[in-house]
């Protein structure tokens, strides 16, 4: 058995000894220890006038990451943990330092520190492998130093009952926070993760692109509500699943809060690319390829479904440009952004890569979650993670379901989060979508408050400083004018 290490300078309080975690995920209320168990009790006691929970949100791959500042001395010890792991190489998990020494890189003490500094995005994604697993090292050191600076006994701010990242780097960040896997094996997954082979080897090399778009909520044709992938597995019975499968009522219920129009047009756009999928389908079975995806055939998908008007589409860089052409002709989304991913994540060109991950991740040693611990909730299921090696393998080919993951967590009845806070600028955009997402809720809804956690300060308290700062500096002015 590998036995897990502890990153210096952070709380080990959180940290218990445990057994190596089953290699099939199960919910049953026959263990004391399972995050089906913690999560109902949880809900019991929110809805006996409980105090509300606080969630924490973590980025993703793709954002502009958190730039350091303000460091204290644990955020300095996380960064030089971060950075001593990802140029040591791991025999466990088969992670090698191969591409490490020529990428132009300062290997001194905490060296990850200044990645960021003086690159753009663009630069940064050129090493994609360096920046995914400095987000993770970012997000983890604000922790640090937000411990350090409230006497906090854990890594989690106090009140803490719920964490969710975006994508595999935001959820790997949150199975570190809660202290389930450690910073350094963490940051040689990041690593490994945004090193994978984009094309399946010995092929010819797919060109790929990631498009974000946003659909146009003026469309008013008719449809159904927007499109919910299918259900994972089920758990052992539907009493111990504090998500039962959701019933024409609730998913009529749930989506009652997002503008007809809207809805509408989410739907038309994913019917769009269910069409056009079936003709790409149909090419694959023609040039003899067996439905499969051959290095000259083309697909794409929405891999991410972000909130009721943003969706990511991702997959051969022709597809993607025959999806953007088709919607805007038929007037139902937008272009915003590319995003250069290493990858083309979240769809099944990414099938190539699966029987290499999984070995990995299996290999890895992740702590089971405890009764009073904080719930990591998986973005792919929106259920809380039980078995991470399990749960973290379909971010290769699954669709990411982040709007339905955040309308799980600020919906009644399981559970109650009061309090929604991003950790680091990267994640500020989360926080943004959250918010619009929020606006829609039916009038009389609980309150729900969202602020910034940013180098051990929230925005709120980074606002009240500046505001007595400027009290005192307006004093301190009159106080020399008088004298």
């Amino acid at each position: 058995m590998r036995i897990p290490h502890i990153p210096t300078g952070l709380s080990s309080n959180h940290l218990t000894q445990s057994v190596l975690i089953p290699s099939v995920r199960k919910a049953s209320t026959n263990s004391t220890n399972t995050d089906w168990v913690a999560w109902l009790k949880r809900g019991a006691s929110t809805e006996s006038g409980g105090p509300s929970g606080k969630c924490l949100l973590f980025a993703g791959l793709g954002s502009y990451p958190h730039t350091p500042i303000a460091p204290t001395p644990s955020s300095l010890r996380v960064w030089d943990e971060a950075s001593e792991a990802l140029l040591s190489p791991d025999a466990t998990i088969g992670y090698e330092t191969r591409g490490m020494g020529d990428a132009g890189l300062k290997q001194v003490k905490g060296w990850m520190r200044g990645w960021v500094e003086g690159r753009s995005l663009e630069e940064l994604m050129k090493r994609p492998d360096v920046t995914a697993a400095f987000i993770l090292s970012s997000s983890i050191a604000i922790l640090a130093s937000a411990q350090e600076k409230m006497g906090s006994p854990t890594l989690l701010p106090e009140g803490t009952t719920h964490l969710a990242g975006h994508g595999f780097i935001g959820t790997l960040t949150a199975l570190v926070a809660s202290g389930r896997l450690d910073l350094g094996t963490g940051v040689r997954l990041a690593r490994i993760y945004a090193s994978l082979p984009p094309s399946p080897p010995q092929t010819y090399p797919r060109s790929h692109l990631t498009t974000v778009l946003s659909a146009r909520h003026f469309h008013s044709l008719s449809s159904p509500s927007y499109f919910v992938p299918p259900p994972s597995p089920p758990p052992a019975s539907e009493e111990d699943d504090p998500f039962p499968p959701v019933t024409s009522t609730e998913s009529e219920a749930e989506s009652s809060s997002t503008p007809l129009k809207r809805r509408r047009a989410m739907q038309l756009i994913l019917d769009e690319i269910h069409s056009l999928q079936r003709d790409w389908e149909r090419e694959n079975e023609i040039t003899g390829s067996g439905g499969t995806i051959g290095p000259r055939q083309e697909w794409a998908s929405a891999g991410i479904i972000n909130s009721s008007k943003v969706l990511v589409v991702t997959g051969t860089h022709h597809a993607v440009l025959q999806v953007i052409e088709r919607l805007q002709q038929l007037n139902l989304a937008n272009p915003v952004m590319d995003v250069a991913m290493p990858c083309p994540y979240h769809t099944k060109l990414m099938t190539h890569a699966i029987p290499k991950f999984r070995d990995v991740l299996e290999r890895c040693y992740f702590e089971n979650s405890k009764p009073n611990g904080p719930i990591v909730l998986d973005p792919m299921t929106t259920h809380p993670i039980t078995n991470p090696s399990y749960a973290l393998l379909p971010h290769l080919t699954g669709q990411l379901r982040w709007h339905k993951t955040l309308h799980r967590l600020y919906s009644q009845p399981v559970p109650a989060v009061g309090h929604f806070q991003t950790v680091g600028k990267g994640a500020k955009g989360l926080g943004i979508m959250l918010r619009g997402e929020i606006k829609k809720r039916p009038q009389g809804s609980t309150p729900i408050s969202i602020s910034e956690l940013i180098s051990g300060d929230t925005k709120e308290d980074k606002e009240r400083k500046d505001r007595i700062e400027g009290a005192m500096r307006k004093l301190n002015e009159q106080r020399r004018k008088s004298s």
